[in-house]
């Protein structure tokens, strides 16, 4: 799978890996191998989540979702360790890349069922 973004900005999405799942034990870097979302649950205390390089990501766009089942954080952070975002429990944000900088296009509240 190339990791240049499709037609329509989402980068590499694969459909029989259209959502990555996880519940962390530690910090997350972001691959061109997960999904275009992900839903993560912290695992029982804040923790950083590090986009790819913008250079590599022109056009991606991914959206994370907070599954924490307490008040945990999730630090949306590009590859320089800048917060783009905090996303707190039952939260979910989108960013998107430009190729030089990632942009943060919303936070929102959701329900988890």
């Amino acid at each position: 799978m190339s990791s240049a973004p499709d037609h329509i900005g989402y980068g590499p999405v694969s459909m029989s890996n259209a959502v990555t799942n996880e519940t962390l034990t530690g910090d997350r870097v972001v691959t061109f191998s997960d999904a275009n979302i992900l839903r993560l649950d912290p695992g029982g205390s804040a923790r950083d989540v590090t986009l790819p390089a913008e250079a590599d990501c022109a056009g991606v766009v991914y959206e994370i979702i907070n599954a924490a089942n307490a008040s945990e954080n999730l630090v949306v952070k590009n590859d320089g360790g800048a917060t783009v975002a905090t996303i707190n429990q039952n939260e979910r944000a989108k960013v998107s890349c430009d190729g030089t900088s990632w942009t943060l296009l919303y936070v929102a509240t959701i329900a988890l069922t």
